[in-house]
């Protein structure tokens, strides 16, 4: 009787009955299915068994691959100075991952390989075949000069002073903290507790550029430290020193507050090795009119038929001994610069400065004001 008289109701289908009482599909010209899916589309239980579904089949993000500069220390040490050198044990790719998974540091194989690539290291193949981790010769070569001569002066006993630079973020504090959570009580006899703790400032802040230079008798040398802000985006905070800046601050600041025939150590910063203008020579990357100039200006003979791969031959065999600006400088008021070997960072202890000092700043929870 109800199917007769065309009631909505009738229909033992709830989405048949739902589309004759709206008629739908037929005033408004929408299917079944996109009704079904404009409904399901509002139903809080279907989204939250969506999110659900969709957090435990989705995959995690790839991790970064690079590491922070601990990390990188903690694998040249693993490589040649405490495990895998000293124990004459083979130091191959696979190898070394395991052993860096034994020190937390969880890195996936590829990030570990660019990692060694970057601090120096090259591959070799022996006998076997298989691939292995050995040091560049001329980093090699590098390190043994530079201990050599550190000893020399050390005996000496010249006054030794070790400069570089850093980065602070104006809001570097501790992140982490023990905090009175709030919490709302259900007695008449126990009050509500607000919670309390210190509030993180919110992003890292303005990035300071820091350069100083001390030694081991007398600490940081009074009225020597610069400190100026960051006017860059860029990660790396060797980007916001030059040249004309450094050179300005070496010779106007530290060089008249430097003890007599000093022995300045530094790293191999572009802003460090700027040459001379009479030591330039000309590189592969400049044309034949400047090489042909530069051979006039030297005095040095050449055929003006010449190959361009000829007359750079004549540049080396004629080429000047490097001077380096910094170098001259420091020669011309009896000190001596003393270059430290690539990749070897941590043979600078003013680097373990740096470290206390941003701790301090974290752990005192300072704001650094410009």
């Amino acid at each position: 009787m109800e199917k007769k008289i065309g009631k909505p109701w009738c229909l033992s289908d709830p989405w048949s009955r739902m589309v004759k009482a709206t008629g739908s599909v037929n005033i408004y010209g929408i299917s079944l299915s996109t009704l079904k899916r404009k409904i399901e589309a509002l139903d809080p239980v279907q989204d939250a068994v969506k999110e659900v579904h969709k957090s435990s089949v989705q995959k995690p993000g790839p991790k970064p691959w690079k590491l922070d500069d601990f990390n990188r220390n903690v694998v040249k040490r693993t490589i040649y100075i405490y495990d895998m050198y000293r124990k004459k044990e083979v130091v191959s790719m696979p190898r070394l991952h395991e052993v860096l998974k034994e020190k937390d540091i969880t890195a996936s194989l590829s990030t570990v390989v660019r990692t060694v690539k970057s601090l120096g290291f090259r591959f070799s193949k022996k006998g076997s075949g298989r691939r292995h981790v050995v040091e560049r010769d001329d980093v090699v070569a590098l390190r043994h000069h530079y201990l050599r001569q550190i000893r020399k002066y050390r005996q000496q006993e010249r006054h030794i002073v070790y400069l570089d630079e850093t980065w602070l973020n104006s809001n570097h504090v501790v992140k982490g903290d023990w905090l009175d959570e709030p919490s709302t009580s259900m007695s008449v006899f126990e009050p509500h507790c607000a919670g309390s703790g210190r509030s993180l400032p919110s992003g890292k802040g303005t990035r300071l550029i820091i350069l100083d230079a001390g030694s081991s008798q007398h600490g940081l040398i009074p009225g020597v430290g610069l400190i100026f802000e960051s006017k860059t985006n860029s990660s790396d905070y060797h980007d916001e020193m030059n040249s004309e800046h450094f050179t300005e601050w070496f010779r106007d600041t530290l060089i008249p507050r430097l003890s007599p025939q000093s022995v300045v150590v530094m790293d191999n910063a572009p802003y460090h090795s700027h040459l001379d203008p009479e030591s330039r020579a000309p590189s592969t990357g400049a044309n034949k009119p400047g090489i042909s100039a530069w051979l006039d200006k030297n005095n040095v003979h050449y055929d003006p038929k010449m190959k361009k791969t000829g007359l750079l031959d004549l540049v080396n065999q004629h080429k000047p001994q490097k001077k380096y600006v910094i170098d001259e400088l420091a020669k011309a008021h009896g000190h001596v610069v003393l270059r430290l070997p690539p990749y070897h960072c941590e043979l600078n202890p003013i680097e373990m400065v740096w470290s206390d000092l941003k701790g301090f700043v974290a752990r005192k929870k300072f704001y650094l004001q410009n």
